[in-house]
């Protein structure tokens, strides 16, 4: 598939993130970050279907809060 190559570093970087605290916690973060900004993106457009950005970015952030709660 094109474009692949780019996400293999991507997969071993959170599959790292399981073990080394701080960079789960770092891609916790930029996780959340990237789909609150899904969701401000779909609002400045004025397009109001938005649920999967936003459960995402719940989903997200109850995982970053989980791994610094640990």
């Amino acid at each position: 598939m094109p474009g692949q190559e780019q996400a293999q570093p991507l997969r071993g970087g959170c599959g790292a993130g399981l073990w080394v605290r701080p960079l789960g916690v770092a891609a916790s973060i930029g996780v959340t970050l990237y789909f609150a900004g899904a969701v401000i993106s779909h609002l400045r457009v004025k397009d109001f279907d938005l649920a999967p950005a936003a459960v995402l970015t719940l989903v997200a952030a109850a995982a970053l809060v989980l791994r610094v709660a640990a």
